[in-house]
């Protein structure tokens, strides 16, 4: 197998087309990624079983059994930190691009479970929302980051964003710009987000 072939099967799944990739990447050993296109065709116990096959290999099949149970609300096992940080928001990505709200629903249903293991999850789940347009979820969720992680200047930013963006309301994304910069002066993002304001 060319990697090229490889990388192009991949962009394809990440972009949302998924015919052909499931049977490229199991023709090819390629389970943890056939694994994922299992999830999104709803065949979980399939998923289960590939995942299964590379756990003792790849940390993306560790994690995959893991959020297998999650989707089947039958919890086992435990997310290591680094499994959250590195997985949790690129799978929510896929889920919503997929169309999978049930599953989507599912995952953060247990966002409190996973704080234990990783308090940023919520942060993580903020933000696939938020890259999402989901805009009322993901400040929900970044809210409840920022409880936990007042000194993180991305989620003061976020909040700015949002309160801009989507409520229109400029008092309120004034005081997280400010915030935001409090903690970081030289934060881009929130630098650039006043100028546009006007401030």
């Amino acid at each position: 197998m060319a990697s090229s072939d490889y990388e192009r099967i991949k962009k394809d799944f990440l972009s949302g087309r998924l015919k052909g990739c499931k049977t490229f990447f199991e023709l090819n050993h390629n389970y943890v990624e056939a694994a994922y296109c299992c999830i999104v065709l709803d065949k979980l116990d399939k998923a289960k079983e590939f995942f299964q096959m590379e756990k003792d290999r790849d940390i993306r099949a560790h994690w995959g059994l893991f959020l297998i149970q999650l989707l089947q609300d039958d919890i086992k096992s435990y997310p290591t930190y680094f499994e959250l940080r590195n997985f949790l928001e690129l799978d929510l990505n896929i889920l919503i691009l997929y169309c999978k709200e049930n599953y989507v629903e599912k995952v953060i249903r247990y966002a409190d479970f996973m704080a234990y293991y990783n308090p940023e999850c919520y942060k993580f789940i903020g933000r696939a929302l938020w890259a999402n347009n989901l805009m009322s979820a993901s400040m929900f969720f970044l809210r409840r980051a920022k409880d936990k992680f007042y000194h993180d200047p991305e989620l003061h930013y976020l909040l700015a964003y949002i309160y801009y963006y989507s409520e229109k309301n400029i008092d309120k994304s004034l005081k997280s710009c400010q915030a935001c910069l409090d903690i970081l002066p030289d934060y881009f993002p929130a630098n650039n987000l006043l100028r546009i304001i006007g401030k």
